[in-house]
């Protein structure tokens, strides 16, 4: 009896035994199966660029030149402004000139200025071939200079597209000066025209032959190569001192002086003075060509910077508040 009890026990617990490894095996395959469809949702819920981390990747291409690249990427195209407004230069006569030439300084210490007859013959030569009426007004004292401005502003220029003005005189710093060796500040000469309604929106240039200052400017030295042209002959300079502002604030006005602020400039006592020879000799050639007006002033910096005057230079400068392109129409060379 004992013995058969026995083995019915080892029976039961051999039994036990395996139902229990049973319910262990079936317990991890659930849990595996588990793990299997959390891992699976955890792949579904990350971001899809963290699921496409095992995506076979496209082969790169190897570099190449930005030149020889196709146009795969679009490119912006560039929007160039290439037009130009220009001053309007169609009605004849296309404006007044004015040209002041003083000669005559026998009542004060300055010496007459010989010499200016030849840029007053050649400027009027030069402005009547663009077709401005040319009035030249000689050895005005400096009162009369006021006067003579004051009544040409006053007068309608509504059927003309320009207006210019010459002055050959002894000058100081910011003035030219009147027979009587009294200054008119070169402001009050062209203020009066900016305040002319005819005028507004048109071209009002002013050409200045005059000293700035007592100084001789002095050249410096050039590299090799680089060369400057003497010029020979008698020169006469003048000089005074005063300060005082000449560039008008004004719109469209341009004005060109032989010489910038403290210096003298030069005039020969034959063939006139250096500037205004450039001026008009480069006016005559390039106006054929259709130059803008601040393309010939350059040239003519340039040019009259090169040369050497009894052993002195002269720079002149241009300022001006000019809103377009300014051609100046020429009559043809018969």
């Amino acid at each position: 009896m004992g013995k058969i009890g026995t083995g019915s026990n080892k029976n039961r617990t051999s039994q036990s035994n395996k139902n229990e490894q049973k319910v262990k095996a079936s317990n991890g395959s659930k849990r595996k199966k588990a793990v299997r469809r959390n891992s699976q949702e955890d792949k579904e819920n990350l971001p899809e660029c963290v699921q496409k981390t095992n995506v076979h990747k496209r082969k790169r291409e190897p570099l190449q030149p930005t030149g020889s690249i196709s146009d795969h990427y679009p490119k912006k195209k560039r929007v160039v402004a290439t037009q130009k407004e220009f001053y309007s230069m169609s009605n004849r006569p296309l404006g007044y000139c004015l040209i002041i030439n003083n000669y005559n300084f026998e009542r004060t210490s300055l010496g007459n200025r010989r010499g200016t007859d030849k840029d007053k013959d050649d400027l009027t030569r030069v402005f009547e071939n663009m077709f401005f009426k040319v009035e030249v007004q000689d050895d005005l004292q400096a009162s009369d200079m006021q006067n003579v401005i004051k009544e040409l502003a006053e007068r309608d220029h509504s059927q003309m597209d320009a207006f210019v003005c010459c002055i050959l005189s002894h000058g100081e710093k910011g003035s030219v000066l009147g027979i009587d060796g009294k200054p008119v500040p070169i402001r009050e000469l062209t203020q009066p025209f900016a305040e002319c309604h005819t005028l507004v929106n048109k071209p009002k240039l002013f050409f200045i032959q005059a000293c700035q200052g007592n100084e001789a400017q002095q050249g410096v030295w050039m590299a090799d190569g680089q060369e400057n042209t003497r010029e020979e002959g008698t020169f006469e300079k003048v000089s005074h001192t005063v300060a005082s502002h000449c560039v008008p604030k004004d719109a469209d006005f341009l004005i060109g002086i032989a010489t910038v602020e403290h210096y003298k400039s030069f005039r020969h006592t034959t063939h006139g003075s250096i500037y205004i020879q450039e001026l008009c000799k480069q006016l005559e050639s390039d106006l054929h060509l259709k130059e803008d007006i601040h393309s010939i002033l350059t040239k003519v910096n340039r040019i009259v910077s090169s040369k050497i005057l009894q052993g002195c230079k002269q720079m002149p400068e241009v300022h001006y508040t000019l809103t377009k392109t300014l051609i100046l129409p020429m009559k043809q060379a018969s």
